[in-house]
């Protein structure tokens, strides 16, 4: 469970009551890299070019025979994996809590705390529409950790009024068979992600590749996007009541141009070094130019606030206005944190 929920949220008694069904998903948080990049994710995968020639060169969620055949004689086996959405509530139409997501997160079936799998000819009988129909969830899921404390669908857990919080509601709003056969990254069919430089696009697929396609070896939750850390979600959930909704992990690039990052790319050395990179912002308004960073304790260092005045003044010279706010007021004083986003986006 997520711990050190700010008293200022706490105090809101809707706060930690889960809320009633209908409940509209809101995908405008979610940049449009990710969501393109996710949009493919169906069937059998990573889709590649022997499946295709399997199948006759169009492929469907659905194995084909040819491609039914080709993993029987290759022993293959699939790990059934969920895309998972953590979401924050962000107002209602029409009588309808809209929610928009903070985080996506890919979790693999499992049986007795084991990744569980399954043979070609089993993925060609299930019914993955069908199950998704039923809504199924996580309960009590912290997308920071990766735990979560039950199973489920969303109609049952939440039929009548229960005590609990939003983003601890982890929905499954999709499904795919992940083979446990790594294949050759030249062999791997995906679409093309529109990058600034070769450079660039080959760091962002060689990220998304490992994400999406490296085998799960024991049961957890697998980062894609999203809030890095407890504090930002706190900051997103203040911001949401007063209506403001940034973007989460944003790319700067040295000439102003912005991109989402993939989960840890930011940590990732190879990619820090890539060319035309200035830093990321935890979050982001892009139409305001406002960058704001929820900084943890090593912030406090010397040396890291040196790097951090550095990149304070690279961004200013684009444009971009920089809010840095400690974790501690974050969790003592979430107002006055808010009050200070506010007041550089220009309002009262």
């Amino acid at each position: 469970m997520i711990e050190d929920r700010p008293a200022s949220l706490l105090a809101d008694p809707a706060y930690g009551i889960l809320p009633k069904l209908p409940l509209a998903l809101d995908w405008s948080s979610v940049p449009e890299l990710i969501r393109v990049a996710t949009l493919d994710l169906g069937g059998v995968q990573p889709v590649t070019r022997a499946m295709a020639e399997a199948a006759g060169g169009t492929l469907h969620d659905k194995p084909s025979d040819g491609e039914v055949e080709l993993f029987r004689k290759r022993g293959t086996n699939f790990q059934l994996v969920s895309i998972v959405l953590s979401c924050v509530p962000a107002g209602e139409v029409d009588g309808v809590l809209q929610v928009r997501p903070f985080a996506m997160t890919l979790i693999p079936a499992s049986k007795r705390d084991k990744v569980q799998e399954s043979t070609i000819d089993l993925v060609a009988k299930l019914d993955v529409g069908g199950w998704l129909a039923t809504e199924p969830m996580y309960a009590g899921y912290d997308a920071f950790s990766g735990g979560w404390s039950l199973f489920g669908n969303l109609s049952g857990y939440m039929d009548g009024e229960r005590k609990g919080y939003l983003d601890e509601m982890g929905l499954v709003i999709d499904q795919f068979f992940l083979t446990t056969e790594q294949a050759d990254d030249d062999e791997i069919l995906t679409m093309d992600i529109k990058m600034p430089s070769e450079q660039m696009k080959a760091r962002y697929e060689k990220h998304r590749r490992k994400l999406f396609f490296t085998p799960f070896r024991q049961v957890e939750a697998r980062r894609v996007w999203g809030a890095e850390t407890p504090i930002e979600l706190f900051v997103i959930q203040a911001l949401a009541k007063e209506k403001l909704f940034p973007a989460c992990q944003i790319l700067i690039m040295t000439d102003g141009a912005t991109f989402p990052s993939w989960y840890h790319l930011w940590n990732d050395v190879e990619f820090r070094h890539t060319d035309g990179l200035v830093t990321e912002a935890d979050l982001f308004f892009s139409d305001e130019r406002v960058a704001v960073f929820c900084d943890g304790g090593h912030h406090a260092r010397a040396k890291q606030k040196a790097k951090d005045a550095v990149i304070t003044e690279k961004l200013a010279a684009l444009g971009i206005r920089s809010v840095r706010i400690p974790g501690d007021e974050i969790r003592n004083d979430l107002p006055k944190a808010v009050a200070r986003v506010k007041e550089v986006l220009g309002q009262k």
